[in-house]
């Protein structure tokens, strides 16, 4: 009998919520072990990083941090977890894929269950704590192996890139310039980003480089697993 995953996304009266909502380009993800939590922010600028770096330590009554550029790693000295989302989503049977990210406001989660009707009653009894919920997403969960179902931190996935190397890869995402066939050319996405072709070709070969370097334990394991 299959299990199922659901993506949700809330928004409730919670910290985390508002502090996205007064700072929407920045995104935090939360990992949490009931006896601390463990943030990573991430946003376009390192200056605005810093600012809600801020905020996050004076709510958690301090904590210690790591930066790079516009990401930081906080590890808080303690867990304020209470009734809450994370709470109604257990109550119900079904338990949560970390971590959770807020963005813009929203909460976003992964939760599994071995019933369908078991994410209902989650959204059901979320509702009624007057959190708005949105199912992005409910179909049967696929058991996969360790590789494909590793979760990886923003900041390892694209960790020695620059600020413009990122950019120009996630430009080439957006624009469909990967997708078979591509959907743009190297012209069209320089002229974007306001950079002279070779410039921007040499800013996303790069990227791709690094970001190949970085998952190359990742591609080796998958390959191992047949």
């Amino acid at each position: 009998m299959p299990a199922y995953e659901a993506r949700i996304k809330l928004v409730h009266d919670c910290f985390y919520s508002r502090l996205t909502q007064r700072f929407p380009e920045a995104a935090i993800a939360m990992w949490c072990n009931l006896s601390t939590h463990v943030f990573e922010v991430t946003s376009p600028e390192a200056e605005l990083t810093i600012k809600v770096e801020g905020e996050l330590l004076r709510e958690e009554v301090g904590g210690s941090s790591i930066r790079e550029g516009n990401v930081v790693r906080i590890v808080a000295q303690r867990c304020d977890c209470g009734p809450g989302a994370s709470s109604a989503i257990a109550e119900a049977g079904a338990w949560i894929e970390e971590p959770v990210i807020y963005k813009g406001g929203w909460e976003h989660y992964r939760i599994i269950a071995h019933e369908r009707s078991t994410i209902a009653e989650a959204v059901k009894d979320l509702k009624k704590k007057g959190a708005k919920v949105e199912l992005v997403s409910l179909k049967p969960l696929r058991l996969k192996g360790v590789a494909e179902d590793l979760v990886l931190a923003s900041s390892s996935v694209l960790a020695g890139m620059t600020d413009r190397q990122v950019k120009a890869l996630a430009e080439a995402c957006n624009q469909g310039y990967f997708e078979e066939p591509s959907r743009t050319d190297l012209d069209y996405l320089a002229k974007r980003v306001g950079l002279s072709r070779s410039t921007y070709a040499e800013h996303l070969r790069k990227a791709e480089g690094k970001l190949l370097t970085n998952l190359s334990a990742i591609i080796q394991l998958a390959a191992d697993q047949g």
